[in-house]
């Protein structure tokens, strides 16, 4: 009987209970599709469900506070009511895209830790490798969007908050924050979330065996980038939270 490491699929389940094993293997012999399927399907299912249950006055409230606080000023209920529409028309046509952003997504991912073990850890890492470990260590993403699937069911409504900060799932601090917290605060704290720890341990533990580097190697090359990511999202948050 083959080991979970041993195919595309089996190593859906071995980077997740065996990612000791399951990386060595990838770094021997990488795959990708399995793992980027299942990715993209998980997220596009989440997408699309919590956009079609987005609170319609929560909606317009939030793009009422960003008018006035853009403007300096009130905001007409005409000019509401059109931000209103506009960001309808947009999401009913850009969520059928987050397939293409996901996967737009993975292919810089890898590309950021395939320049960075290349050129500041002197690894010889092929880009097919980086990728196969990137996704190969986002697949907690997918344990977290099936716990999440039944808990967006069951609701028939969700707040921008809650889809923002990772409220529907409590599984970081951002969903404990209280409901006047600003978006900056709200959204390190949203950081803090047991899926995206356990997925900075396995890109530790695959880079480790890919890239062919020490633990300490791996573990710098990949938090320094996950830092400048939570900058990133904190800086975004800075500019056009709420």
């Amino acid at each position: 009987m083959a080991a979970l490491e041993d195919s595309g699929f089996g190593r859906l389940i071995g980077a997740l209970v065996s990612p000791g094993k399951t990386f060595q293997s990838i770094a021997g012999r990488p795959t990708w599709g399995a793992a980027l399927v299942v990715l993209l399907i998980a997220t596009t299912a989440i997408g699309v469900l919590v956009n079609q249950r987005m609170d319609p006055d929560d909606l317009r409230h939030s793009i009422q506070q960003r008018m006035e606080k853009s403007r300096g000023g009130q905001a007409s209920p005409e000019d509401v009511e059109r931000g209103v529409e506009m960001a309808t028309k947009m999401s009913s046509v850009t969520r059928w895209l987050i397939p293409l952003f996901v996967a737009v997504f993975y292919l810089i991912l890898a590309a950021l830790f395939f320049a960075a073990f290349r050129f500041f850890a002197g690894s010889s890492i092929p880009y097919r490798t980086s990728l196969s470990v990137a996704l190969h260590a986002y697949l907690p993403g997918v344990v977290a969007a099936l716990i999440t699937l039944p808990l967006i069911l069951s609701r028939k409504s969700i707040t921008m908050k809650e889809a923002q900060g990772g409220g529907i799932l409590a599984s970081n601090l951002g969903a404990f924050a209280p409901a006047d917290m600003g978006a900056v605060a709200r959204t390190l704290l949203s950081t803090v979330d047991f899926f995206s720890i356990w997925t900075v341990c396995l890109l530790i533990i695959g880079y480790r065996a890919a890239a062919k580097v020490s633990t300490a190697t791996a573990a710098t090359v990949v938090v320094v980038l996950w830092v400048l990511y939570i900058a990133f999202r904190v800086g975004a948050a800075a500019l056009f939270g709420g």
